[in-house]
């Protein structure tokens, strides 16, 4: 570990360390709590078995007669992101509710970039789907954060 470097204010015998010498101090003492790369490997997983099912689903609904519902499409998506939000909670080393939370909102901004173009940000449903998403998420990381070894 590097020494602290920063502007040091001295006032008689006391030391006063500037305010980016204090935020280096926290940082090195108490760890970024929040994990990027976590957060990516779990929206990756999110996508990938988003990708598996969605290969699955059309390599039967090739060979059958079956429709999948829009609810069913849902409920697998929301699988999805959950899984992969217990992947980044597990992943990361505190926090991991909030992982999943970003998990949650990048994987259902993602989806939504993919799936609608036109559906607006604004509208009451789209802020009610980002809610549900999040909150699954949420719990997802905490599940996550219970399987972490050490």
């Amino acid at each position: 570990m590097q020494p602290l470097r920063g502007c040091i204010f001295f006032y008689g015998r006391h030391r006063f360390y500037g305010v980016i010498s204090i935020m280096k101090k926290n940082l090195d003492a108490a760890g970024l709590w929040l994990q990027p790369l976590a957060v990516l490997q779990g929206t990756a997983v999110a996508c990938v078995l988003l990708l598996f099912i969605s290969l699955g689903l059309a390599v039967v609904v090739y060979f059958s007669h079956w429709q999948a519902a829009p609810r069913l499409l849902s409920s697998l998506a929301h699988l999805a992101v959950f899984l992969g939000a217990v992947w980044a909670g597990k992943k990361c080393t505190r926090k991991a509710w909030v992982h999943g939370v970003l998990v949650g909102v990048v994987a259902f901004v993602l989806l939504g970039l993919f799936g609608s173009v036109e559906q607006s940000v604004l509208t009451w449903l789209w802020w009610k789907g980002m809610l549900r998403m999040a909150l699954l998420a949420m719990v997802g990381g905490m599940v996550g954060g219970l399987f972490k070894s050490g």
